[in-house]
């Protein structure tokens, strides 16, 4: 009988034990899952955050972006005007300084708008460069009346075969620049109002 007691004593330490190393087993596993998926959970927000941040820096870049291409079409806007306006004075068929910075704006903001194409779908490319070859109409229209008013002061009695002497075209450019041009430009704003959600 005492072994049978020895034997019983030893099988209960021996459970004993095992509970206790099965429960502290269980206590680490468990504790362990949690600092595991604790940790993952951890990687996974910061992730997002730095996606949050990445895409709220690149949101803002485009916004800048934006920005400087609008207040290209505007500023071409203005030198267009002032090229276009009647108010210049005799020199006005001689005088390329106007012609000029229109003409170098144009270049600029063609040259912006080729460096970030990457920002804009090639629907709204397509809009900005159809606006570009608007506003480069009205400059080649008012050179040409520049062209015709050289001809018509040189008393040669030379017409050109589309009929219009240099005043009509002149005219006929301030107006599209006062209407078309202004208008386009609008256009793109509400483009570019979408754009940043606004």
């Amino acid at each position: 009988m005492e072994l049978f007691a020895e034997i019983l004593k030893f099988s209960i330490g021996g459970i004993t034990i095992a509970s206790i190393c099965v429960f502290f087993g269980k206590l680490v596993l468990s504790k362990s899952s949690e600092l595991l998926i604790e940790n993952h959970r951890s990687r996974l927000e910061i992730s997002r955050l730095e996606h949050q941040i990445k895409f709220t820096n690149l949101h803002n870049e485009r916004g800048q972006i934006i920005k400087s291409i609008y207040q290209d079409y505007y500023e071409l806007e203005l030198k267009l005007e002032h090229m276009t306006t009647l108010f210049q004075g005799p020199k006005w068929k001689t005088d390329n300084t106007r012609d000029q910075a229109t003409i170098e704006k144009f270049h600029e903001t063609k040259d912006r708008i080729e460096r970030n194409r990457i920002y804009f779908s090639e629907i709204l490319c397509d809009k900005l460069e159809s606006a570009l070859d608007d506003y480069m109409t009205i400059i080649n229209q008012m050179l040409k009346a520049k062209q015709h008013a050289k001809y018509e002061t040189d008393e040669n009695g030379y017409r050109f075969p589309e009929g219009q002497d240099s005043f009509e075209l002149w005219k006929e450019a301030e107006n599209k620049t006062k209407t078309e041009i202004r208008n386009l430009r609008l256009e793109l704003a509400n483009e570019f109002r979408g754009l940043i959600g606004v």
